[in-house]
């Protein structure tokens, strides 16, 4: 269940705004932070490369994707943060649907983006949203996730405030599980993972296999 402050913050976007800036600074600022999937993803990635942002919101962490030249789409359940995303990022594509279920076509992306985001997911929510990513993997493609993650001993009492007051019991679940053990048990290959801001967040890159086959229409009738 969302706390009184998190609803509050979604209401009002100073808040919201506010409240992101200062958990930014341990990353280097907000523009960092934003940029962390790119930063880790584009030596991987040729120009030309397709990228899905998923749970994008507002369109503001696929923002440094597309000043980087690369074709971006945004797939969000909220209609108001796509209109939004709409106004900021015109050459964002956009696409309204769950994470859970992307009403989108198998190995459609090079690479695929989750920042701050998975840790809206229950546990089993989870699950699905990773499958579902590597599903919309092109065979070789990548995924990087940006997230939480249990803080060192400096920061813990700080983040499990910041959860207690701005965030719902999925992030504190998020804090207990090992999300690099998850991926490589769904099938995700060469994880990676890196802390950051004092262990408070993490910053996982992993990959479809390469030589994954694509289920055929023909496939799927036998």
């Amino acid at each position: 269940m969302a706390s009184p402050l998190r609803q509050l913050a979604y209401r009002h976007r100073w808040i919201y705004d506010s409240v992101t800036a200062i958990s930014a600074l341990a990353t280097g600022g907000v523009p960092r932070l934003r940029a962390l999937g790119l930063e880790a993803l584009q030596p991987r990635l040729p120009q030309e490369a397709t990228v899905l942002d998923l749970c994008c919101g507002s369109g503001e962490a696929a923002s440094p994707w597309l000043a980087s030249g690369f074709q971006v789409t945004g797939l969000d359940v909220s209609p108001r943060a796509l209109a939004l995303a709409a106004q900021r990022h015109p050459a964002l594509k956009r696409v309204e649907g769950l994470a859970e279920d992307p009403p989108l076509p198998e190995a459609s992306f090079d690479a695929i983006q989750i920042s701050l985001a998975l840790h809206e997911f229950s546990r089993q929510e989870r699950e699905r949203v990773l499958r579902s990513s590597l599903r919309l993997l092109k065979p070789g493609g990548w995924i990087v996730i940006v997230d939480l993650h249990a803080a060192g001993p400096w920061l813990r009492l700080p983040q499990r405030l910041f959860c207690a007051l701005f965030e719902t019991e999925t992030a504190l679940a998020l804090l207990e599980d090992d999300l690099p053990r998850q991926l490589t048990t769904i099938g995700y290959r060469s994880v990676d993972w890196q802390s950051l801001a004092g262990d408070a967040l993490q910053r996982i890159v992993a990959q479809r296999d390469p030589a994954a086959m694509l289920l055929t229409d023909q496939d799927a009738m036998a």
